[in-house]
């Protein structure tokens, strides 16, 4: 039955790869019949622990993929949603589309978010990340010297 479970959602996953357009989705953990992925072209960071992503969920046993624009805040811990979309899985049609802004919700050590989170700041490149908040800017360290 696992053997199954595991068929099914490396299908729906070569399925994904082969099918996306012009992003660069990577996956990041599964739980049974989910796939969890981050499309790594799309992040975008606002400070050394702040980012937006967008994000894929794929629900292989629903014929489903739900596509999040989100916020995460590692600092806080805590993650947005600031749009979605609700596709049928096989043929991309779009079911529905949501684009208000939820409510910050904290994610917990075994969540999907926090793997999301951690997937982002610990195996993506960096390129453009701002440097920390704690780390003293070049100028202000130089104007102590003597």
């Amino acid at each position: 039955m696992n053997y199954r479970r595991i068929l099914v959602l490396l299908a729906a996953c070569l399925l994904w790869a082969s099918s996306c357009f012009a992003s660069d989705m990577r996956f990041v953990d599964a739980n049974g019949y989910t796939g969890y992925y981050v499309d790594a072209s799309s992040v975008s960071y606002e400070s050394v622990a702040a980012c937006d992503a967008t994000i894929a969920v794929i629900k292989a046993d629903r014929n489903r993929m739900f596509c999040y624009t989100m916020h995460f805040d590692r600092g806080r811990g805590v993650y947005q949603i600031l749009s979605s979309q609700v596709l049928r899985y096989d043929t991309k049609e779009v079911l529905s589309a949501g684009g208000a802004e939820t409510a910050a919700h904290p994610y917990g050590i075994y969540s999907p978010m926090k793997e999301i989170v951690d997937f982002i700041y610990d195996d993506l490149p960096h390129g453009a990340l701002p440097p920390a908040a704690s780390e003293p800017a070049e100028d202000a360290v130089t104007a102590l010297l003597p």
